[in-house]
């Protein structure tokens, strides 16, 4: 039985506290990570969350993400966080993500008990793309596919607000029921991560998020992430790109003003404490 409902306050103390541990254990053991995505910006623009977040972005080269999949297998980031992976049993994503034990995590997407999760940080990896636009575009069009085959095979819902999206999303799942039905969704996604991680031997290259693209936005030249340098995110600092303002327009343009509040994108999910913890 669940206890206590946290807030969205009790949330990003929560973790906030994830992440430091996480920033140590890469420290203890020479791992490059960064923060990414809305983290970033909230770093970037608020010097912590932005307002009305409730999750973590990090990003890992693929040669420090695999690093972090053989080292959380000998030692778990902390007694209280542990490091899952694309493939896992029940688990529904095509990138890795440290979990916290002592909560436990209720998203409208997820129909399934099974892949009830607690808090997370989520880690993409960063690999390398190809230097010509359209095989990225044919790239990323496979990985979407596969990844839509998996949602479809893991009864993941997405709650869409626009009702010509949502009729379009299950005319989509419903055409691909039959191919779910054949290939483990766990499988799929440890194919994307597969196919993510395939151009490592690249000389000429962008770089990007391969694995859970964001639209079409997720590449960027290669000197983006060249280096990283501190930012300061809840009175700490963590590491940023170096070419964290590049990144942040490719993603968000004009990423310094406030959205409206109608324009805010939230996630969907409610959090609780563990009875036990």
């Amino acid at each position: 039985m669940d206890t206590k409902e946290l807030t969205l306050q009790d949330i990003q103390r929560r973790e906030f506290d994830m992440l430091c541990a996480f920033d140590d254990y890469c420290r203890a053991h020479a791992l490059t990570y960064c923060l990414c995505g809305g983290t970033l910006l909230g770093a970037i623009r608020h010097k912590g969350f932005i307002p009305w977040d409730d999750d973590i972005d990090l990003m890992m080269p693929r040669e420090d993400y695999e690093r972090l999949r053989s080292l959380a297998r000998e030692a778990a980031v902390s007694k209280t966080l542990g490091v899952v992976y694309p493939g896992d049993a029940h688990f529904p994503y095509a990138f890795m993500k440290v979990m916290d034990a002592q909560t436990i995590v209720y998203e409208r997407n997820i129909t399934d008990d099974r892949q009830r999760e607690g808090l997370a940080l989520d880690i993409f990896p960063l690999d390398k793309m190809y230097a010509g636009a359209l095989r990225n575009r044919l790239l990323l069009a496979r990985v979407k596919l596969l990844i839509q085959i998996a949602k479809t095979g893991a009864r993941m819902i997405r709650p869409e607000r626009d009702s010509i999206k949502k009729r379009l999303r299950n005319m989509v799942m419903l055409l691909l029921k039959p191919v779910a039905a054949c290939w483990r969704y766990e499988k799929v996604l440890a194919h994307v991560d597969r196919i993510a991680a395939g151009r490592r031997r690249l000389k000429h290259y962008i770089v990007g998020n391969v694995a859970w693209p964001n639209q079409w936005k997720d590449m960027f030249p290669a000197d983006v992430f060249s280096s990283y340098v501190p930012v300061e995110f809840c009175g700490r600092e963590f590491p940023a790109p170096v070419g964290h303002d590049a990144y942040l327009t490719q993603l968000y343009r004009d990423y310094m003003t406030i959205p409206k509040e109608a324009d805010r994108a939230a996630h969907s999910f409610r959090a609780y404490w563990r009875a036990e913890a």
